[in-house]
């Protein structure tokens, strides 16, 4: 008999850095498109010191949200789903909860990739709106896509 999954969304800590690289990096490798900057472990573990999110199965970590308070709003500096997890509404379920925390009077923003399809469809599916483009903005030469929610 197969053991259920068992899941949780909790918060992110410092001990989460190595898992989050290791995602970032399967999800990098995997991605048809420029992905954001190249961080380094140093630079994660300074980054999960911020405010995150992980959405774990089985005690792996399947998803995660990494995002600052700028003042002005929530925002998203980097989010990533393992790509042998996409498809199964683990991200949905990580920006869902972002929002029921969010602090009501600021919103989140968010950027992507002009070529990233599928995750303008899942930040518009959620009820993100695009509200402006950085052009040339990636090492690829695309347009960063910004996307506004609240």
């Amino acid at each position: 008999m197969t053991q259920p999954s068992v899941t949780e969304i909790r918060s992110l800590s410092v001990d989460d850095a190595h898992a989050v690289f290791t995602l970032l990096e399967s999800a990098r490798a995997e991605s048809p498109v420029s992905v954001g900057p190249k961080w380094t472990l140093e630079q994660l573990e300074a980054e999960c010191r911020e405010f995150g999110l992980v959405f774990e199965r089985n005690g792996g970590l399947a998803a995660f949200v990494l995002w600052r308070e700028t003042g002005a709003a929530w925002e998203i500096s980097f989010l990533a789903t393992d790509p042998a997890a996409q498809g199964q509404g683990l991200m949905t379920a990580l920006l869902e909860h972002l929002k029921s925390i969010r602090s009501k009077d600021r919103p989140i923003w968010l950027e992507v990739h002009e070529l990233n399809r599928p995750a303008r469809r899942l930040y518009e599916k959620a009820g993100f709106i695009k509200t402006g483009e950085r052009p040339r903005y990636y090492s690829d030469g695309g347009t960063a896509i910004l996307y506004n929610y609240g």
